[in-house]
């Protein structure tokens, strides 16, 4: 197979070390003009492929940020998806996207509708995915035509809209936690298929945010989902549009996801060490204030979970 000189998709995704090779044999069955970059930690060997899609990167250093982070500016493709290793995608993909965003022009993201996997039940992973509906035969539904729960019936795109980043600074946030995320918008950025234009102008707008003083730099580690995909609706919002900037879409899902193993222990990470970010960034925008006072209230809970978890 040739090396795609000009992918249509680029599929990012960071990497640990042992990844299975069967998830990444399921990776290279995705057909169409795509690209995969495989950002690694630091030390772990280039998985041994021939595939000549498969673009890998060592990252100089390890954490979801700067591996994430690596792999999208690297990204040629006008669109882009990110996954982690040990997650599924239709085969089908490319061509989902290119008639999404055929159909969308103006969307920034497209949400891949997903199905969560009992540990170990790799008959389901590895089952053959559904025929996707052809976009152009999808009705739309959302808040904006208060029609929304027609989503369910597996025949419509749900409207995502702009997060309301523009709310005021809720006080009582500081006693009860915020409650201005819950709605239709989204915060998250992966699992989505972005504009990788508007993805690299943001990222290099947030690089430019981790110099401290001289060559130092503040590079949190972990927590980059919720922080890019609130940084890029930050970035080019519209002031009282309601814009919508793309939709969900239906079943049958183009993502599987394996949930963990029953003795995995999930480390305790922090968001706020990354998504003070946001503050530094917008201070004009109340939603930022009410997340980044929220994830203050959470770090002792965190703490202390984790203490008695180690100590268990």
């Amino acid at each position: 197979m040739d090396k795609v000189s000009t992918p249509s998709l680029s599929i990012v995704i960071p990497t640990r070390e042992g990844f299975a090779d069967h998830w990444f044999n399921a990776l290279t069955e995705v057909k169409g003009e795509v690209e995969f970059i495989l950002v690694h930690p630091p030390g772990a060997p280039k998985y041994p492929t021939s595939d000549p899609r498969v673009q890998q990167i060592v990252s100089p250093l390890r954490g979801e940020i700067i591996q994430r982070a690596t792999g999208l500016m690297n990204a040629t493709a006008p669109y882009t998806l990110t996954i982690n290793c040990d997650e599924y995608i239709n085969p089908d993909i490319s061509e989902i996207s290119r008639q999404y965003f055929s159909r969308f022009p103006d969307s920034w993201v497209m949400r891949l509708s997903r199905k969560d996997v009992e540990f170990g039940k790799k008959e389901i992973l590895e089952a053959p995915w559904l025929s996707p509906k052809p976009i152009e035969k999808l009705e739309v539904c959302g808040r904006s035509q208060g029609n929304s729960k027609l989503y369910e019936q597996g025949n419509y795109l749900l409207e995502i809209p702009i997060t309301p980043i523009d709310n005021k600074f809720d006080v009582m946030c500081i006693f009860r936690g915020r409650r201005d995320h819950r709605g239709p918008h989204t915060e998250n950025f992966d699992k989505k298929v972005w504009k990788t234009s508007i993805v690299q102008e943001t990222l290099e707008d947030l690089v430019g945010l981790m110099p401290f003083i001289g060559p130092l730099k503040y590079i949190p580690f972990w927590c980059l989902d919720r922080l890019l995909g609130l940084f890029i609706q930050a970035k080019f919002f519209e002031q009282g549009q309601g814009k919508i900037i793309g939709h969900l879409m239906p079943s049958p899902e183009q993502l599987r996801m394996e949930n963990n193993p029953p003795e995995y222990r999930r480390l305790n990470r922090y968001g706020i060490l990354s998504e003070i970010f946001l503050v530094k960034c917008f201070p004009q925008y109340g939603y930022m204030w009410n997340l980044v006072i929220t994830n203050l209230r959470e770090v002792p809970k965190k703490y202390v979970l984790y203490r008695l978890g180690k100590e268990g």
